[in-house]
């Protein structure tokens, strides 16, 4: 069901496919439109392949089998005394990550989404995390600036985690322009700034999908956000520019997960 499903979506959703393969081409430059093409299908797959797992989670409490990857950093984020940003991508399943994340933590998980563009999808979204969400995870539906910005330095600045997708900006939120495989792009602005208010650190994670019902942390290296000059955007960039290059790291090792439906440069969709 899964494999008819995802095939219907791929042959018919025209706009998200070409999305991926244009975002492809910066990612594999001087390859064939042939090749992305089915590399499109791979990255296809592997989304509804984590809905559904997902979706077991949610209602049968289905959990996968993980694997670490640099644990030595995931250990540290677990020691840090204090609050921390967790800052990720649009990879593997980012819900079922922060739900398994939440458990195996004893601070509490604030976890920032941008909201469904459909009413009857938001709802939906809202009452299932409410629902059914782990115990120590809250939901946040970032809207504009500064929806959350007062809640998130309260929740950090007690010893929460905050996690944040921080591949991709939606309308109203203040972002950095930088460089993403060599493409202009922005990124959201909101995580460093927090980053560099609250004084806590950034750990760029990310969920791998390594097979069925199987995945992997891969957590990097902490990210310090300081003020050292007057130049408060230099100082913001500097860490941009850190995640950017683990970013890029994780989206080589797992461009068939990377769920960028729209060409994320305006390079791209040109």
């Amino acid at each position: 069901m899964v494999i008819a499903w995802w095939s219907m979506f791929f042959l018919f959703w025209g706009p998200g496919r070409r999305g991926v393969m244009r975002n492809l081409t910066a990612i594999f430059p001087g390859s064939t439109a042939l090749a992305n093409f089915f590399r499109t299908y791979r990255v296809f797959c592997n989304y509804a392949w984590t809905i559904s797992d997902n979706a077991r989670f949610r209602l049968l409490r289905t959990i996968p089998r993980w694997d670490f990857e640099q644990r030595e950093n995931f250990e540290a984020l677990q020691s840090h005394d204090g609050g921390a940003i967790l800052l990720t991508a649009h990879m593997g399943s980012y819900d079922l990550g922060a739900a398994l994340f939440a458990e195996l933590t004893t601070r509490r998980v604030v976890m920032v989404r941008a909201p469904e563009v459909d009413p009857e999808t938001r709802e939906y979204e809202e009452r299932v995390h409410e629902e059914k969400g782990a115990s120590g995870l809250r939901v946040g539906f970032n809207t504009t600036t500064t929806d959350l910005a007062f809640d998130l330095l309260a929740a950090v600045q007690s010893g929460e985690i905050v996690a944040i997708q921080g591949d991709r900006v939606t309308p109203g939120i203040a972002t950095v322009e930088t460089t993403l495989f060599g493409k202009r792009t922005n990124v959201p602005a909101g995580p460093f700034a927090l980053a560099m208010a609250s004084r806590v650190p950034i750990f760029p994670l990310f969920v791998m999908r390594r097979g069925r019902r199987h995945y992997c942390l891969l957590t990097c290296e902490a990210i310090r956000v300081t003020r050292t000059s007057r130049d408060r955007d230099h100082d913001i960039r500097r860490g941009v520019d850190e995640w950017v290059r683990a970013l890029e790291s994780a989206i080589r090792k797992g461009w068939q997960q990377w769920f960028a439906f729209e060409p994320f440069s305006e390079e791209l969709a040109a």
